[in-house]
């Protein structure tokens, strides 16, 4: 059953017939102006969330992102760009900075990076270094999730007092306690339920279910568990 909690950049609506499937989608690479075929998410189904909002269920979660073959440029969408741009971002692309996270970090993270470089908003940001968690390996999740925590926490405090500001500081927790800085995560998720805002919250099944992934995420607090978790349909703690 899909909760809601809904936080991402980029959702996919859910195929009717439950599956995941890929198409070839042919772009043109700004960079070099190289036309490239990339394989793409083009349906998919969410059964739920994990606290972290990682979907789960037939869905690709992060989806594959389109990358221009040689320069490694994360295409995100098709326009046209000024000759100014052009220029910008092909010294961006060419920097020994961006050719080193080529080799060493996602395409996630990759995208974050392009995506500040280019003055893209701080809350589509936040969204991007979330999903670049979701399939960090142990080496980078640390750095991922503290450039997240650092977006999150900075779009919870431009959302206080709304219910989006409410699912933001869920985010906020969940990073903290994910990395093990439970003090932080704890005193985050009793903020939380002392929040006005989570009981104004006007659907009551939403509010109801937010409260009781604070009540989980103390839980697992009290436990110092670092693992990705979600609650099942019954109310208990599912682990990743």
């Amino acid at each position: 059953m899909s909760r809601p909690f809904a936080l991402l950049l980029l959702i996919l609506a859910a195929s009717p017939a439950q599956a995941l499937t890929f198409a070839d989608q042919t772009l043109v690479c700004p960079i070099d102006g190289k036309s490239f075929t990339a394989r793409v998410m083009s349906s998919g189904t969410s059964f739920g969330r994990y606290f972290d909002t990682r979907p789960f269920g037939p869905i690709a979660a992060p989806a594959p992102l389109p990358a221009c073959p040689g320069n490694g440029f994360i295409v995100v969408e098709q326009r046209e760009y000024s000759a100014e741009e052009l220029t910008r971002l092909r010294a961006f692309v060419a920097s020994e900075e961006y050719r080193g996270w080529i080799a060493n970090e996602t395409p996630y993270y990759r995208l974050a990076r392009q995506m500040a470089f280019a003055g893209a908003s701080p809350d589509a940001a936040a969204n991007v270094w979330l999903q670049a968690t979701w399939d960090a390996d142990a080496e980078r999740y640390p750095r991922y999730a503290e450039q997240a925590l650092q977006a999150w926490r900075q779009r919870a405090q431009r959302q206080a007092g709304s219910e989006e500001g409410v699912h933001a500081r869920l985010v906020v927790g969940e990073l903290q306690r994910r990395l093990g800085r439970f003090d932080e995560a704890r005193a985050s998720f009793l903020a939380v339920r002392a929040d006005p805002a989570l009981q104004r919250v006007e659907d009551a099944e939403t509010r109801d279910y937010l409260g009781q992934i604070v009540a989980a995420q103390l839980q697992l607090v009290q436990a110092r568990d670092t693992r990705n978790a979600r609650l099942d349909d019954d109310g208990a703690i599912v682990h990743f």
